[in-house]
């Protein structure tokens, strides 16, 4: 039972982040395109390819990656050191803004720091999961901002 537990924290955080992947940059549109906040669906031929892009690309993310992070059970801690590095390569992300990298790879890194803090306690790496975390969420939160700012 505790392993169907931790999958369904990593699919709520798949969740949320293709969710906010695609919020941000709707506001965006709200802000400087004056659409309707309630016309979420774009209209246009590049929000048809990119929304069903982004929400693919960000759940094939949460399975693959996650999923083998996750899955670690030697001790190691895995989902901290893996959280860590998606947090970090949230750097190279903010040069793809429009593709909103920063809020997957910050949600990843945040939701695998998450579980590392979790495991930290039997496996070690509480800093790093400590770091995936603050890392994640920073990246969330300038991912989230590029859209709304911008």
């Amino acid at each position: 039972m505790p392993e169907t537990r931790s999958r369904t924290i990593l699919w709520v955080g798949a969740a949320a982040t293709a969710l906010a992947a695609v919020f941000f940059p709707h506001l965006e549109a709200v802000k400087n395109e004056d659409r309707p906040i309630w016309e979420f669906w774009p209209h246009d031929r590049e929000g048809m390819i990119l929304v069903p892009l982004i929400i693919v690309l960000t759940v094939a993310l949460f399975a693959l990656l996650g999923g083998w992070a996750w899955s670690a059970r030697t001790g190691s801690n895995r989902p901290a050191r893996v959280g860590l590095v998606c947090a970090i390569l949230r750097l190279v992300g903010v040069l793809a803004f429009w593709l909103s990298a920063p809020i997957i790879l910050g949600g990843l890194g945040l939701t695998l720091g998450l579980e590392g803090q979790r495991r930290a306690g039997t496996e070690g790496r509480g800093l790093q999961a400590l770091a995936a975390i603050v890392v994640g969420a920073v990246a969330f939160v300038v991912g989230a901002g590029i859209w709304v700012l911008a």
